[in-house]
């Protein structure tokens, strides 16, 4: 079983660890590995948004995540592997903890392949950096100023020559890249460009529109529907502990069970999860939410037979192993409950669409019918209010250029029905003002539109997108580069892989 604190250079204290450390290095001034991280070249600011998972690290070692153009992308728990820096780095900035781990070390990881493409560039460019320029780029770095933020000579010769030279090899190693990527940045725009780009906007106009969801399933089918079909809305009061491991869970729930310590201290000492903060209080818990949450939804089964003031097995969730105390007895849902009555029209919409979508049918033809001699009273009958979108350009090829739909329309759903469907998309901006158009379907629900008179002035929204797209550009670069990068030939990308197998041992176990 991987032991969930030997991180790879890179540990997760406890609180009181964590506190007591935070004092030693107040105390004793920089770490070598805290300098590094200063100077440590982060490439692109870029959020890559994946799941994120349990985290525990077998032995330190060289880990090879793939390639790029022959070079390996390799972790080694060293102060001179880019990628151990980044870590670093980012741990530092945001913490590595089990929930944040693949999240870190993927940043990390494409973070070094960018920089290995951009380093490959600036050799063939015969690019290199000069001692004066890592002189120079030392004591910009900030690792030795001092509390006002101004150099301290007295830092930098109290620093080791070891963390001297850790720190210029690292920017001998990183500048040739960053000086590639500044010049990459650097990208200036014509007038007459921004000219071309800001008349892409002369098309626009306003919209209003009701949205006709689940929402408008009547109180009283919700309640009804609950009755027919209790058992996905049973409720429990219940707590709960989240660990990495199973044997974590076991260890702690044989501890609850000899009473060798408390829920509440086990929380406190162990837990991950967001109700750690509450003692592991979650509330009242549906049993199909309780459902979605565990990786065999079987074992919600196990949980709501669980007597009230007891505990029930450990079952695994998608967060990690769980270990729930009732605090109450199951009992049906509470259909008086406004939240309740939203969690069963929202469940009837997912597992019964047929039921739904019947329902939203009929009642967005009503909505329009009744729209069109007053458009706020039709939404006020459905116990909705009228949406509106400020003025948006015509955007059928989604640019990023054109401030479109996407960009005004806070709820979504009217821009999502013009991306599904271009006739639609084009009956919008060429619709009189005024029009209430026909209930269109987007995913479970309907939009009934209404073309209105801009309240916006062409000129402005011409101004803004003028200065936009300056600033855009250098954006635009960097996206370029990391697609070009990403989806290279040259480019074996074995992350997900390596680290389930290699960070995370399950291929191991």
């Amino acid at each position: 079983m991987p032991s969930d604190n030997d991180a790879k250079g890179v540990t997760f204290p406890s609180g009181k660890e964590k506190k007591e450390k935070e004092k030693k290095e107040k105390k004793h001034g920089r770490s070598i590995g805290w300098i590094i991280g200063v100077v440590v070249l982060i490439l692109i600011s870029v959020t890559f948004v994946l799941p994120t998972t349990v985290f525990s690290t077998n032995n330190g070692q060289k880990i090879v995540f793939g390639s790029y153009n022959g070079e390996e992308i390799a972790f080694i728990p060293s102060y001179d592997n880019y990628f151990y820096n980044q870590l670093s780095a980012l741990a530092q900035s945001y913490g590595l903890t089990q929930q944040n781990a693949m999240q870190v070390y993927s940043q990390a990881f494409y973070s070094t392949v960018l920089k290995t493409a951009l380093s490959q560039m600036a050799e063939t460019a015969g690019i290199t950096a000069t001692d004066r320029t890592i002189s120079d780029a030392l004591i910009s770095s900030g690792a030795f100023n001092d509390e006002n933020g101004r150099f301290d000579r007295s830092l930098y010769d109290n620093a080791s020559a070891m963390q001297i030279e850790a720190m210029r090899n690292n920017l001998r190693d990183t500048l040739p890249a960053q000086t590639v990527l500044s010049d990459m940045l650097s990208i200036k725009t014509s007038d007459a460009e921004n000219e071309f780009v800001s008349a892409l906007n002369d098309t626009y106009r306003s919209f209003d529109y009701i949205l006709v969801d689940y929402n408008a399933y009547p109180d009283a089918d919700a309640a009804a529907y609950a009755v027919t079909d209790p058992a996905p809305f049973m409720t429990m009061d219940l707590s709960v502990i989240t660990v990495a491991t199973e044997t974590a869970a076991n260890d702690i729930s044989a501890a609850l069970a000899s009473g060798d310590t408390t829920f509440e201290e086990a929380v406190s000492a162990n837990s991950t999860d967001a109700y750690k903060s509450d003692n592991g209080n979650m509330g009242a818990v549906l049993y199909h939410n309780l459902e979605s949450m565990l990786m065999n939804s079987e074992d919600a089964a196990a949980v709501f037979s669980t007597a009230q003031g007891e505990y029930a097995a450990p079952v695994q969730g998608y967060s990690g192993w769980m270990i729930f105390r009732a605090d109450s007895a199951s009992r049906e849902a509470d259909t008086t409950d406004e939240a309740v009555l939203a969690d069963i029209k929202r469940y009837i919409s997912i597992n019964d669409a047929e039921t739904m979508n019947a329902y939203l049918e009929t009642a967005s033809e009503t909505a329009y019918a009744n729209a069109q001699s007053d458009f706020e009273k039709a939404a006020e009958a459905l116990g909705t209010e009228v949406i509106h979108v400020g003025a948006s350009a015509y955007n059928p090829s989604s640019s990023s250029f054109i401030i479109g739909l996407n960009a005004n329309d806070g709820r979504g759903m009217l821009a999502s029905a013009a991306v599904a469907d271009e006739a639609f998309h084009e009956e919008l901006f060429t619709a009189e003002d005024g029009t209430v158009l026909a209930p269109h379907m987007v995913g479970s629900s309907y939009v009934i539109a209404r073309p209105v008179a801009s309240d916006e002035t062409n000129e402005l929204l011409a101004s803004y997108m003028d200065s936009f797209y300056t600033s855009y550009a250098p954006e635009l670069a960097a996206q370029d580069l990391q697609t070009t990068v990403f989806a290279s030939e040259n480019f074996e990308n074995n992350f997900f892989t390596v680290f389930l197998n290699d960070i995370m041992n399950i291929g191991n176990n």
